[in-house]
């Protein structure tokens, strides 16, 4: 991941940040994190990305090669999970604040919003969640201009054609934000392999928030939310697709206390 800086002008020190299971994992607030995505929406120079860690995709990335170096690859790396919350108490780090895909998504969107002038793309999911989304965003946003949608094929693993005819469809529609529904590590993936292809300022890869957003999956009890306990909700709602998951949080939390017990360095 790129070394954090100082791209809004306030201060921010990024020895505070925490290498957890070989990701860097930044210790800004969740208003700090806002700010900074809400600027590099407005840059044309590169693509930018960040990535929502917590304790299933860091069990994932150590797992998978390819996801890890898409993580690896994003330009901010934000704690998703309460678990990441915990590792950063465990190892003495910074972390205090967590920074959800779905709070991000709201919190830009409503500034984009404010600003106006700006335009959006989602990728991700079905048809159908696609005119759910486009209806309520309309609602919620009426200054932010929906560039494109597209729902491309189910696959576990895109072609190489695929990549660039959705990449190309990006291109096409010139967002300044694209939202990216294709669940992890796929989405994450997909953004690494058309790196060098995207020519919009910034690509948000946000998991399930396309359920959450279109009202196809209900939001955990706001005391669950509070406490970083998603993941817990989502196995108990759908534990046959999701019951790794579940066991991915207990052993984060076990490889994060065992490494620091043995004094071994998360990162470089």
């Amino acid at each position: 991941m790129s070394t954090p800086t100082n791209e809004i002008g306030s201060p921010y020190d990024a020895s505070r940040d925490v290498w957890i299971r070989g990701l860097r994992v930044s210790s800004r607030s969740f208003a700090e994190t806002v700010n900074v995505l809400v600027d590099w929406a407005g840059r044309r120079d590169r693509m930018r990305y960040f990535a929502c860690d917590n304790a299933y995709a860091a069990e994932l990335a150590c797992r998978e090669p390819e996801f890890m170096a898409a993580m690896r690859g994003a330009d901010l790396m934000v704690a998703d999970g309460a678990g990441i919350l915990v590792a950063s108490w465990i190892l003495g780090g910074g972390i205090r604040e967590r920074a959800t895909g779905p709070d991000l998504f709201l919190a830009v969107s409503r500034e984009l919003d404010r600003q106006g002038g700006k335009s959006v793309f989602y990728l991700g999911t079905s048809d159908a969640t696609l005119e759910k989304i486009r209806q309520r965003h309309g609602a919620d946003f009426p200054n932010l201009r929906i560039a494109g949608m597209l729902a491309p094929p189910y696959r576990k693993r895109f072609s190489d054609q695929e990549l660039v005819e959705m990449a190309d469809a990006v291109n096409a529609a010139s967002p300044d934000v694209v939202w990216i529904g294709l669940g992890a590590p796929k989405q994450e993936n997909w953004i690494l392999a058309n790196r060098d292809r995207l020519r919009v300022p910034l690509c948000c890869p946000v998991g399930a928030l396309f359920d959450y957003y279109a009202g196809n999956t209900t939001m955990p009890p706001e005391w669950m939310q509070r406490y970083g306990l998603h993941w817990l909700y989502r196995v108990a709602h759908n534990p046959r697709r999701l019951w790794r998951r579940g066991l991915d949080v207990p052993l984060f939390v076990a490889h994060v206390a065992w490494d620091r017990l043995r004094g071994r360095r998360h990162g470089p």
